[in-house]
């Protein structure tokens, strides 16, 4: 009988400690996956972002046969990674820079390609309105002549 209840809580304890290791990595990949995110979040440069979109919109709209750099440089955006600085990650273990890295790189590409790809359509506005200001008044100085 005394063996039946030892087994019984020996089993218990068993199973607790197969759930919960799961939900301790969870808990410790948010906390690193937030700091990561929170960092390359405050390390990209953004104004330099919203203007790479901006001048690249105008050069897509200036140098007609030139256009295709707006595709290259929207992907810039995302194939430029510049890693995380190495003073954030001295003394951390092996796991916890690999995946602090690969979360870093993912975040500030999507930071740098958001903010260029507003920068390009603020330019693309900018030049809409523009464009159709000088347009219409050539069309309404032509008319009155």
């Amino acid at each position: 009988m005394k063996t039946k209840l030892t087994f019984r809580v020996f089993t218990f304890f068993i199973v607790v400690l197969m759930f919960s290791i799961p939900f301790v990595t969870l808990a410790q990949r948010t906390g690193v996956q937030a700091a990561a995110e929170a960092d390359a979040n405050k390390d990209a440069n953004k104004p330099l972002w919203f203007g790479t979109g901006c001048l690249l919109s105008g050069v897509a709209y200036l140098l007609k046969p030139y256009g295709y750099f707006l595709l290259i440089g929207g992907l810039s955006g995302y194939l430029y990674e510049p890693g995380p600085p190495a003073s954030r990650l001295i003394g951390k273990s092996p796991e916890y820079i690999e995946t602090y890295t690969a979360i870093y790189n993912r975040k500030r590409g999507e930071v740098q390609a958001n903010y260029m790809g507003a920068g390009c359509l603020s330019g693309c506005i900018v030049i809409a309105v523009a464009g159709g200001g000088i347009g219409f008044g050539l069309g309404v100085a032509a008319v009155t002549q």
